[in-house]
């Protein structure tokens, strides 16, 4: 999935809001991509080059391709890597044919690598010419090793072989791991075994040398030789019989001869299968020359890709791992094991022995491979935040340069993806300072507005969108992206006028000269300018904005063309109806519904005309036409919302037959669109009309159905408060209602995850209970229950409802919202009520002034209160 949206959908509006706001009006947008993200493509780039290094070369080559065939990457290190994959994989010619159709910088390492391929294809003289074509200063620390190696190979041509042997003892030295110095000493010992045409006769005279010299340390390499003649004249079998009757009569004590023996019997008998992994497997296990079994444990994997191979490598990797003496080289061994396991899918074994590998060996060169080994994990299961921690510290094991700056933009997305997006931001914010190649600087701001936008602090997004407009790197196209973004986020958050004010001035500004721009986003942005001039109250400057409009959409798409028009007469439709032109409107919805039949603007037209309808009163005619919509457009996406909307209309009514109706509605809600999102919140509104029709039976059963059925729904909380007054509506008539919705308001009330105005709510009813059942028990002279359950009453209102809500901290105080001081209100009524009850008059005067105090609903209440003791209502 595309991670980079060109413009971010906002969200519905949230279970409270559901019932009196439309669902979002039409808005011409732009389907999002589908193509890897960076992210995504730096842990694809990251896995290909730990690929690579570890000797798998199918597989890297493999993801390098994928890679190229994406946006947003480093196409020369993808091309490079390509390149490298291949040449390791013996595969030359597809490696030179990769660099030649490169077309970008070629440097130092571009000509390092075709020359590389130019030398496993024998063409010496092209090699000298390339290898010529590099400055030492130009060649990074990774690539130094092969630039000596090459030199080596050039001077070893000339006939120089001491000064050749001192070169490879260079490129061996300036290796900058294990793994590293094994691809290297790998290329070496292949190209000694590439020893050009070779005759019957040469070989006869290296037979008589190994009789000759037979027993004699000098015949070791003779015998290899040797072999190595006849394998190229085609007699495989006899050289591979040649080197294990050698490694059979071998002294024990000459190990470093043993090593390379296997070696070279793996080589030239092969790693799949046969004498070859068998000499190679021995050198892995019992070998004395680290990098020499580096090298067969490389060339193990690289044959290993698939079973049998596959399940024979990883019990070899068990086995040497869960030795009792560590293994010499026991780190690459854990590093290769847990690629295995990652790629199988088995993440935490993988991740055991990644945290094996960084525990038992802190300061080892493969640390930052582990940790990626982490990242992917963590990434392919979801675990961004993990992903992002893994990652930083990959990073910060980096020196700078592409890799470390591609793990930037890792960092960032997985923030993203985990959805803290102050972390995200703050990420962005540091790649801007080290931008990866490949992914252009204005997408990287753009990613950074929209975390910024994700936070809500608006005030801080505009500020830091500013600030980056003054940089050129953030060209138009993501500018205004970022623009309609910010736009959007503002206008859902009531801050119109400054949404306004940006797009005023964006289609004012110079800044995007006509080319530049598609024609699709500055008529988007156009459009966008009228919807909002209508939401800032400036109905006449919208009908000017909406006339403008086809002038704004030359050069866009037929499609597009037909959006913006119809959202458009949409648009003028709403703003005559705010200047109280009526038939005008009307008539513009009914040319809407002729001219563009069946679009979600003409569909949405319904809800335009019955919110006016309802405005008026006329309840029924708005209802009429939200049926209307909902059988003529059965499938569209409004039709669920439509029927819910017909059932608030007869809800309106409020007489019993209307009630019965509008609880049909909601049936046929649920029956027609049982997978809509609004079943829940439909369901929960039946209950509510079942309680006013007093079939609280019925209601309780709805509400436990949703509680049961909906455990993870975000709003379910809702419907176990509805539940709970369910209950205590019920509780007059069977004492055993009112103690479960005792349990029910006592357990909202402390869920600390619950928001604060349920929690108010699920209080003031907690001690309402008490304090009818304290009176009840007052009627029938229990006096020391009574005063029990008043005591309860109390302790819950000022406790848990007034100290804890509205006077211990004011940061509380302020989510209160609309609900919740309205429910903190009638607490404080009915406290002072109770206490006025108990003859404690000071503490009732408390009650009633605090609601005053905090500008709380029911001040004229209060004031009554007050005035009854002769107390003038204290000045807040």
């Amino acid at each position: 999935m595309r991670f980079r949206h060109l413009f971010v959908l906002l969200p519905l509006l949230g279970a409270s809001l559901l019932a009196q706001s439309p669902l979002n009006r039409p808005v011409p947008f732009v389907a999002a991509k589908t193509t890897p993200s960076p992210g995504e493509s730096a842990l694809t780039l990251a896995a290909a080059d730990r690929a690579l290094e570890l000797g798998f070369p199918t597989v890297a080559a493999g993801l390098y391709r994928g890679l190229l065939a994406a946006p947003d990457v480093d196409r020369g290190r993808a091309v490079l890597g390509l390149a490298s994959a291949l040449i390791d994989d013996s595969q030359p010619a597809d490696a030179e044919q990769a660099l030649r159709e490169y077309v970008g910088l070629r440097g130092a390492a571009w000509h390092l690598r075709l020359a590389l391929a130019l030398l496993q294809q024998g063409k010496l003289p092209q090699t000298k010419a390339e290898v010529a074509l590099v400055k030492p200063e130009d060649v990074g620390a990774a690539d130094r090793s092969w630039y000596l190696y090459l030199q080596g190979q050039v001077v070893e041509s000339a006939g120089d072989l001491n000064r050749a042997k001192e070169l490879y003892q260079q490129a061996e030295s300036a290796a900058l791991s294990g793994l590293a110095r094994a691809r290297f000493v790998l290329a070496r010992e292949q190209a000694r075994l590439r020893l050009g045409p070779v005759t019957e006769a040469e070989a006869e005279v290296q037979r008589r040398n190994l009789e000759q010299f037979q027993g004699r340390k000098i015949s070791y390499g003779i015998a290899r030789t040797y072999a190595a003649m006849l394998d190229s004249l085609g007699h495989k079998e006899r050289a591979v019989a040649l080197l294990q009757q050698q490694l059979a009569t071998m002294p024990v004590e000459e190990r470093d001869e043993l090593d390379t023996t296997r070696l070279v019997l793996g080589l030239i008998g092969g790693a799949a299968e046969g004498a070859g992994r068998n000499a190679l497997g021995e050198l892995v296990r019992d070998g004395n020359d680290r990098d020499l079994q580096r090298v067969a444990l490389q060339l193990l994997a690289k044959a290993s890709t698939r079973d049998p191979a596959r399940s024979d490598f990883r019990r070899r990797l068990d086995a040497l791992i869960s030795q009792p003496s560590p293994h010499p080289i026991l780190e690459d061994l854990l590093l290769f094991r847990a690629v295995l396991l990652l790629a199988d899918k088995a993440y935490g074994l993988a991740e055991d022995d990644a945290r094996a590998l960084l525990q038992k060996f802190p300061g080892s060169p493969l640390k930052a491979h582990a940790l990626g080994v982490l990242t992917a994990s963590a990434w392919e299961q979801l675990r961004y935040r993990t992903a992002a921690d893994y990652a930083a510290k990959a990073r910060a094991e980096l020196a700078a340069g592409p890799a470390r700056a591609q793990l930037g933009v890792l960092v960032a997305e997985a923030w993203f993806r985990a959805r803290d997006y102050r972390s995200a931001a703050d990420a962005y914010a540091a790649t801007l300072a080290e931008p990866p190649v490949g992914v252009p600087k204005g997408d990287l701001m753009f990613q950074r507005v929209l975390a910024e936008i994700e936070t809500g602090e608006l005030d801080r997004v505009q500020q830091v969108l500013d600030d980056m407009a003054k940089d050129p790197a953030f060209d138009a196209v993501n500018l205004w992206q970022a623009e309609w973004n910010l736009s959007r986020a503002l206008q859902v958050q009531g801050q119109v006028a400054a949404a306004y004010s940006r797009v005023n001035r964006l289609l004012a500004s110079p800044r995007a000269p006509g080319g530049q721009l598609a024609p699709e986003l500055r008529a988007r942005m156009a459009w966008l300018q009228a919807s909002l001039s209508l939401e800032a109250g400036q109905a006449e400057q919208t009908l000017r904005l909406v006339d403008a409009l086809p002038a704004a959409m030359e050069g866009v798409t037929p499609a597009l063309r037909g959006e913006i028009t119809s959202t458009a007469a949409l648009l003028k439709a709403r703003a005559s109806f705010e200047l109280g032109r009526e038939a005008v409107a009307l008539d513009l919805l009914a040319k809407l519904r002729k001219d563009f039949p069946g679009s979600d603007a003409a569909v949405y037209s319904y809800f335009v005309e019955a919110k006016h309808y309802a405005e008026q009163d006329k309840t029924a005619e708005a209802q009429l036409l939200l049926t209307k919509l909902a059988e003529e457009f059965p499938n569209n996406t409004y039709a669920p919302y439509a029927l819910y909307q017909a059932a608030l209309q007869a809800e309106r009514r409020g007489q019993e037959s209307n009630l019965v109706e509008a609880n049909r509605l909601i049936e046929d809600l649920v029956r027609k669109y049982p997978q809509s999102d609004l079943v829940f919140y439909a369901r929960l509104k039946q209950g509510d009309l079942l309680r006013k029709l007093n079939q609280f039976q019925q209601a309780q059963q709805v509400y436990e159905s949703l509680v049961n059925n909906f455990a993870q729904h975000k709003d379910v909380i809702l419907a176990q408060l509805a539940l709970a007054e369910c209950h205590h509506a019920q509780a007059a008539g069977d004492p055993a209602h009112g103690e479960t919705a005792i349990v029910l308001f006592e357990h909202l009330r402390d869920r600390i995850d619950a928001p604060i105005p349920v929690r108010v709510e699920a209080g003031f009813n907690l001690g309402y209970l008490y304090s009818r059942r304290s009176a009840a028990e007052r009627d029938r002279g229990d006096t020391a229950r009574a005063q029990t359950d008043a005591a309860k009453a109390v302790e819950v209102w000022w406790k848990d409802v007034v100290h804890e809500f509205l006077v211990k901290d004011p940061a509380v105080a302020d989510e209160l919202g609309a609900k919740g001081r309205y429910w903190m209100a009638r607490t404080l009524v009915e406290l002072g009520m109770l206490f006025e009850q108990q003859e404690k008059l000071e503490e009732a005067k408390e009650a009633w002034l605090l609601i005053l105090k905090s500008k709380l609903p029911g001040e004229d209440l209060a004031k009554a209160r007050l005035e009854r003791f002769h107390l003038p209502a204290a000045k807040p």
